[in-house]
């Protein structure tokens, strides 16, 4: 008898002792079959460059994050009742590759709080160094805006992003100024970051695939404020149009610049400087400018109604900066929290069940439209040609989405 109780109290401590080192290495996630603390409520890092070159971005796709927040508060949480709050916790990464890894470290570690998940960063060279990080702690790393082409296969099965990745998107913008408007003299200004050197790949290549040999290609540095050598370089190719990879003040300034010296000619933009920062700071030298976008917003769709009475209430003066309407990196970030409130509520309760979840997305209603979610997790997105155009004495942008009722932009950049 004494035997079989010396037995039985051996197998409890084993047991006990075994129950600990799951605890201690799982983060107490296998154990409690949840990410949620002790109030039942989930907590998500959050690294966006709040300060530096790219902190616009952040403020915005902050305010679209919290404006989510707003409605699922408005909602009574999670759980309908009051509980099940959602805790986002900032991190600065200062659009630095090295301190976004910094951050991801801290992040994976952290017990007290324990992430579900991690949101960002807005850079794909700060993203993407990261995603080693979160794919080896099985860390969802939700990079709502990385257009990296490699960022989804790098980060394994953990990686997610609203954006489209830049072997698609560069190859859709040389597509539509070749073939749709019809330039053949073409230069190009592109960032010197790990983003525009792999939009200048892309562009470059799908521009050449169509018989095009671009007059220039210049790079700038971050935080680069005199472009005048570079237009002036520019200007002696006489060319058609120039493509700019630029952030949204960089354009404000080589558009600025090359007024100066006299360079006239078209311009073109990506999706990440077709903003109406961009339009606002620009006046009237925006006029004619060419960008790239995913849709008109429909004003009348209900989900779009509610995301705009929140936007007001919240920030009115910046709905009033940007010419009464909500701006697009925000409306990313509501879009992003959206989904993760989805995630979560459909059974997204652990970190591996939400990335389980997340990559089920398919037809969820945005504020731009659906959002999809297709094979290796890629967004599947349509891009359409925008122009801000002056109408009753009024810049606007505008989307020129019927052109692809005759012009089929995949297939002439060789996408399909």
């Amino acid at each position: 008898m004494k035997k079989l109780l010396s037995l039985l109290l051996v197998l409890l401590m084993v047991l006990t002792i075994a129950g600990c080192a799951k605890s201690e290495q799982g983060g107490g996630e296998e154990a409690a079959e949840t990410a949620a603390d002790a109030n039942g409520d989930y907590h998500i890092a959050v690294s966006l460059p709040f300060t530096g070159t790219n902190a616009s971005y952040a403020e915005y796709i902050q305010m679209g994050l919290e404006i989510g927040l707003k409605k699922l508060e408005n909602e009574g949480w999670i759980n309908g009742d009051g509980t099940g709050k959602l805790i986002l916790d900032y991190y600065d990464d200062k659009n630095d590759a090295t301190e976004g890894a910094t951050i991801a470290e801290k992040v994976v570690a952290s017990e007290d709080p324990y992430y579900l998940l991690e949101i960002g960063s807005f850079a794909s060279g700060v993203s993407y160094p990261c995603a080693t990080i979160y794919r080896d702690a099985e860390v969802p790393q939700y990079a709502l805006t990385c257009s990296k082409s490699d960022f989804l296969p790098t980060s394994g099965d953990w990686g997610f992003s609203l954006s489209v990745t830049q072997d698609t998107a560069a190859a859709r913008v040389a597509a539509y100024d070749i073939e749709y408007l019809g330039k053949k003299n073409i230069a190009l200004i592109y960032s010197s970051d790990s983003w525009g050197l792999e939009t200048c790949k892309y562009y470059t290549e799908t521009a050449e695939k169509l018989g095009v040999t671009l007059l220039a290609s210049e790079k700038y540095e971050d935080g680069q404020q005199d472009f005048q050598s570079i237009l002036t370089k520019i200007k002696e190719t006489n060319p058609e149009l120039v493509m700019c990879f630029c952030a949204e003040n960089d354009i404000v300034l080589i558009r600025q610049q090359a007024e100066t010296i006299g360079l006239e000619c078209d311009w073109q933009v990506s999706s990440k400087s077709r903003t109406s920062n961009v339009l606002q700071n620009l006046g009237d030298l925006g006029e004619g400018l060419y960008g790239i976008y995913a849709r008109t917003k429909d004003l009348n769709d209900p989900v779009y109604i509610e995301y705009e009475d929140l936007y007001k209430e919240l920030y009115a003066d910046k709905f009033k900066e940007d010419n009464n309407t909500t701006q697009k990196y925000a409306d990313q970030g509501y879009n992003c929290m959206l989904t993760v409130i989805w995630a979560i509520k459909n059974g997204g309760v652990t970190r591996q069940s939400f990335r389980d979840q997340l990559a089920t997305l398919n037809e969820f209603p945005g504020v731009q439209g659906s959002i999809t979610f297709g094979p290796g997790r890629r967004v599947l997105q349509t891009q359409y040609l925008s122009q801000i155009v002056k109408k009753d004495g009024e810049l606007k942008w505008v989307n020129y989405e019927d052109i692809l009722d005759t012009f089929d932009v995949d297939a002439v950049a060789g996408l399909k």
